[in-house]
This record gives C-alpha cells, structure tokens and sequence, in this order.
C-alpha cells in the first residue's frame, strides 16, 4: 500500500535546499496519495540564531499555490508545521497558532536546555543515560507546558546523534526510561495528540524508526489510537523512505490504521 508522507522539508527549511516542486514532483513518481509540507519553525534555536526561523506568509502563500495546481483526486498537497517547543515559548506558539492556519502542526523537541543532541557538544556535558533521560524529560516537561499541536514529532531524536556520535552499543534499553516514557504516551492519550513513526532514522543507517517497536507497542497497550507516518525527508530522494515496512509494523503492534490530520482533524486510513 502506498502512505501518505506527513512530515516533509523544504527549502523553506534552514537544513534543506530542495524547492517544494521538487518534493512534489518525486512523490508524485512514487504515487504516494497525498503529503504534508511541515517546514522548521524553531524559535531561539541558541545553537545557530535565525538558522529555523520561518516566513510563514510567504510560506503558506507558495504551497497554497503549489496545492492548487498539482493536487488532484489521487494525490493531495498540505501546508503544515513543524514546531520547535520549548517551556519559555508557550505563549509565542499559542499565538502564532490562533494567527495562521496549518492542515497539520508537529510538535518537535530539538532543544535540551539550549543544546541541541544533533551536536557532540551535547554528550560531553552528560553521561550516556542522563542524556537520554534529560531529552525524555524534556520532551514530557514541554507537553506538559504546551499540547496545541497535533502529532509529537520522533519521540526518541536524542537516540539518532548519540549513536552517531558514542556509537552503536548505546542504544537505549527502553525499561531504563520506561517512567518517563510511558508518561510522555500517556500525556498524548490524554491531550488527543498522535504519535508520529518517523523513518527518517532509516535513511541514517538505523534498522528501526523514530521511535521504535517497542514504544509503539507500549502506546497501543495504555490506549493509543493515533499514529502518523512521516519520513521527515529534506531531499527528494528521501521521501518515502522506509515506508515498505510500515504496514506490518504496525499492524504487529495492533493498528488497523493511520492517522493523517486534514483541517487540524484527525481522519483515519486503513491499513
């Protein structure tokens, strides 16, 4: 089966230099039924000012047009977000969502108090658990803080860059963190927000999605009903990517669907 792709870059981006027609062009050659632009919006990103700010308008304005143009009855474009939260942003965010419209909003963690994991600087500071605990933390502190977006965005991102960057033998044993983790589903249960299976690890080498298995596992036993699909692709070539083995994946984990947000509402494809 083919699967919507819902989490998508563009050059709209600080990390990307794909144009949007260029994204649109390749899924459209993998015939996927629809994507969603979630451009980066991170404000006081310390570790490079300004490198995910956003121009909304300008934004919205050029994949509206796109939208027009190229979606048709078998294939359907959206303009979404991808936020990056952070406690002291609450406020900011709450109004930057009451003054623009999005058919999809991500809430991403990719910031742990001013340093972002991708960056070895990370690791020097902490011992390879605290640096696990300390993003999970940060993950369930900032839903606590804020829960006005829709899907939370690869729940396990620390795992990608301390693995590149410790290597492969540190892998997180999920029962390490299960208090914080189970917390973090709960909190999505509870708030009606849906967890995102990012592939994007897939293209980093990893065997697994952000998050794993496992946690998708432990989602579905305390009553989790909304999983979105994403392979957070910022080149042409990544769209898609991995989505071969999303099916059974979840349908192992007792999902006998996914979710796509249309209009901020969760509408459900079968599997």
């Amino acid at each position: 089966m083919k699967i919507w792709d819902s989490h998508m870059h563009s050059s709209f981006s600080g990390d990307s230099e794909s144009s949007p027609l260029e994204m649109i062009t390749r899924a459209k050659e993998l015939h996927l039924p629809g994507i969603t632009f979630t451009d980066h919006l991170d404000l006081d990103y310390y570790e490079n000012p300004g490198e995910f700010d956003l121009d909304i308008p300008k934004y919205i304005e050029e994949i509206s047009e796109l939208a027009k143009k190229y979606s048709d009855e078998s294939f359907q474009i959206q303009c979404g977000l991808e936020l990056g939260l952070q406690e002291h942003l609450v406020d900011k965010h709450h109004e930057l969502l009451e003054t623009y419209h999005f058919q999809e909003v991500i809430g991403s963690i990719h910031q742990v108090k001013k340093e972002d994991p991708y960056y070895p600087a990370y690791l020097k500071k902490r011992t390879i658990k605290s640096a696990y605990r300390d993003y999970f933390e940060e993950v369930l502190n900032n839903i606590k803080a804020f829960h006005e977006f829709d899907t939370l965005g690869h729940l396990d991102y620390v795992k990608r860059y301390i693995i590149q960057n410790a290597g492969p033998e540190y892998d997180y044993i999920m029962s390490d963190y299960q208090d914080v983790i189970d917390e973090i589903l709960k909190c999505l249960i509870r708030y009606d927000i849906a967890l995102e299976i990012n592939t994007g690890s897939i293209r980093y080498g990893f065997l697994d999605t952000n998050p794993n298995s496992e946690i998708l596992k432990r989602y579905m036993e305390l009553g989790g009903q909304m999983v979105s699909i994403g392979a957070d692709a910022h080149k042409p070539e990544h769209i898609a990517c991995g989505f071969e083995a999303i099916p059974s994946m979840l349908k192992n984990a007792g999902f006998i669907s996914y979710t796509v947000f249309k209009e901020r509402k969760p509408i459900e494809i079968p599997l």
